[in-house]
């Protein structure tokens, strides 16, 4: 059965809450729909369990990123460096508007990803796709580093993003995502572009 837009969003938006705040296992799809203002009933008759909800929640997330990235990437009046700084940006757009999304992300994606067939993974695939092809697109051009795998530099870049943005959101650290984009930026073209 189709949820409608307007239900699913206040779903995803509890989920992310309930999940943020109890983790994933302690999370109960009663106060997901709680929070939610929807009826338990309701909400199973949209999703069978959390790992549906959240499952659909990383396909929502890596779709705008995708989204974003694959144009991105098949820019031709963009140098590699430009597009990885603008991939960059476009990771930072997408999570940082939401606190309990950025906690969630940390917490649950890498286990989530290991452990379930995902319907998400095929986004984060291309996503994955479009971020190594930039990558692949600076080594032939001799603007990043050729030594590197592609994969590796681009685990690198999205764990470290992952990471810094958990510390700030769960620590007194203060959320200043401009100088932490600014940070990153640099540790890349020290680091990656030659």
């Amino acid at each position: 059965m189709a949820v409608s837009v307007d239900k699913e969003q206040a779903i995803h938006k509890a989920a992310i809450q309930v999940i943020s705040e109890y983790g994933f296992h302690k999370a109960k799809m009663a106060k997901i729909a709680e929070v939610a203002g929807v009826s338990a009933g309701s909400l199973y008759t949209y999703y069978s369990d959390k790992d549906h909800i959240l499952d659909r929640i990383f396909e929502v997330l890596w779709k705008k990123d995708w989204a974003g990235l694959m144009p991105l990437a098949e820019r031709e009046d963009l140098g590699p460096g430009e597009k990885l700084e603008a991939a960059i940006d476009l990771i930072f757009d997408v999570l940082t508007g939401d606190r309990h999304l950025i906690i969630v992300f940390a917490n649950e994606f890498n286990n989530f990803m290991k452990n379930k067939e995902v319907s998400f993974s095929r986004h984060y695939t291309e996503f994955q796709g479009a971020f190594l092809s930039i990558l692949t697109e600076g080594q032939a051009e001799g603007v990043v580093n050729p030594h590197l795998p592609g994969s590796v530099i681009c685990d690198f870049i999205l764990g470290g993003i992952r990471k810094s943005l958990y510390e700030r959101v769960t620590s007194d650290q203060e959320n200043d995502w401009v100088t932490l984009r600014t940070h990153i930026k640099a540790i890349i073209r020290r680091g990656v572009l030659v």
